[in-house]
């Protein structure tokens, strides 16, 4: 099944790895799981995602 959730651990190149999924009634896959994320990690990719929107504006 295609997967647009880049997140989700079961994404892998567009496409669920699942063999048997779940879609709930917003269109979501109710097995998604995300990986922890460091904090700081996480706080340096979002800051450095908003460095590029900022310079393109």
């Amino acid at each position: 099944m295609k997967c647009e959730n880049n997140l989700c651990v079961y994404q892998w190149k567009g496409e669920c790895t699942i063999e048997k999924t779940t879609i709930d009634s917003l269109g979501m896959c109710a097995q998604c799981i995300y990986p922890n994320i460091d904090e700081d990690i996480l706080k340096q990719a979002k800051s450095k995602t908003l460095d590029q929107y900022r310079k393109e504006d």
